[in-house]
């Protein structure tokens, strides 16, 4: 009679935990939403709205694409970047100070002048139509010159302002014969865009 035989299976250790526990852990990790700095995203220190993952080299500040300042050596805040106006746009109250008085100064003395001629002398419209240019160049480097080559919409505000003083100057019979005349007036406005151009 064969003797028959019994095989036994290895016995599997429990781990404390089934497999639908496991199965509902990993179920739970993709369902549940990652915090922000999990994913390494942190709010911009200048715009609080907006998520950034990105840091100032220098100081670790957190910064945005709207803040961020590209350098040689690397992203910067604006702090850290130093970013400042260049300085021939660099323009405090003393400038504007000097240009006013030096805008002012010629264009009293170019309107005396200019009055001066149109009463004494009999030259061709053309000559006075090509000083009252003149008198637009002189006012704008005269500007210029007493800012130290400063430019700004300050100082161009200040030399429209005193071509404007010289239409005044230059006497009542001139300026108005400038002013209702179509090619006096194209002439002036070309006067006054020199003045202006040369400090904007």
């Amino acid at each position: 009679m064969a003797q028959g035989f019994t095989m036994s299976l290895p016995r599997v250790k429990k781990t404390g935990a089934s497999v639908s526990d496991m199965e509902q852990s990993q179920r739970q990790e993709h369902s549940e939403p990652r915090g922000e700095q999990e994913y390494g995203l942190h709010r911009c220190s200048s715009h609080p709205d907006v998520e950034t993952g990105l840091a100032c080299g220098k100081c670790g500040k957190y910064i945005c694409p709207r803040c961020m300042i590209q350098t040689p050596v690397g992203a910067r805040c604006r702090e850290c970047a130093g970013v400042t106006k260049l300085p021939t746009f660099d323009v405090n109250p003393s400038y504007y100070l000097r240009a006013g008085m030096a805008g002012a100064v010629v264009a009293v003395v170019a309107g005396i002048v200019w009055w001066g001629l149109w009463s004494q002398l009999n030259l061709p419209l053309l000559l006075w139509w090509l000083s009252a240019i003149g008198v637009g160049y002189l006012v704008g480097e005269a500007i210029g010159l007493a800012t130290n080559r400063k430019r700004g919409p300050g100082l161009a505000v200040i030399a429209g302002l005193s071509m404007t003083l010289f239409v005044v100057t230059s006497g009542i019979l001139a300026s108005v014969f400038i002013l209702t005349n179509i090619f006096g007036l194209l002439i002036l406005g070309i006067a006054f865009y020199i003045a202006i151009s040369r400090v904007r």
